[in-house]
């Protein structure tokens, strides 16, 4: 039960995530983890972008770890470790020669960590364009 207690608070945050700047979950104890919404992000065809996550956290050790969810087709994200030690990482998109071409795009990003593994997500902004 406290797992889906857990859950429903969770998508909740997520749901009202879109309409603010930050999103905030609690984990269980005092542990609280604060995603912060991204900048748009405009990348070219063949080309790359950065896209930068800063996060807060209160009570949460270790590393918080980041999710794309439902890129542009074509897109992708270049770094293999998608870890946030501190409180800020910066991910490269990349666009393929063919990627569709995409006009404000919203693609979730997801910051997960502590014990229970608590998310929080929000709403990115990605557009590609053709090649200058």
């Amino acid at each position: 039960m406290k797992n889906h207690m857990l859950f429903a608070a969770v998508l909740a945050v997520s749901v009202l995530a879109g309409c603010s700047k930050s999103a905030s979950v609690q984990g269980d104890g005092t542990g609280k983890l604060t995603l912060n919404k991204p900048s748009a992000v405009t990348v070219h065809r063949g080309g790359m972008a950065k896209a930068d996550i800063k996060i807060a956290r209160k009570d949460l050790t270790g590393d918080v770890t980041v999710r794309f969810a439902n890129l542009p087709k074509g897109v992708s994200v270049v770094e293999s470790d998608n870890r946030i030690v501190g409180d800020s990482g910066s991910y490269t998109m990349k666009a393929a020669d063919d990627a569709d071409l995409v006009e404000n795009f919203i693609t979730d990003v997801t910051a997960s960590a502590g014990p229970g593994n608590i998310s929080v997500s929000q709403p990115i902004s990605i557009s590609v364009k053709a090649k200058n």
